[in-house]
């Protein structure tokens, strides 16, 4: 994945790119979560044509390019 997604990635409040897990964590807990934020993540992976799945508490965990 290119630095200056990993670094869009980084910038939100709410949710923390681990690049050891390759995962988006969401750092509110399912019940807080803030779901603008994960709107706008998932619409980032999409557009630049990354594949990504959800996990509980509302994580993204990336599997790769499209």
């Amino acid at each position: 994945m290119s630095e200056m997604i990993v670094n869009e990635l980084s910038s939100f409040n709410n949710y923390r790119y681990e690049a050891d897990t390759n995962r988006v964590v969401n750092l509110k807990g399912i019940s807080n979560a803030d779901l603008d934020e994960f709107l706008q993540i998932a619409h980032l992976l999409d557009t630049n044509r990354i594949k990504y799945k959800f996990t509980t508490n509302i994580d993204i965990r990336i599997l790769g390019k499209k």
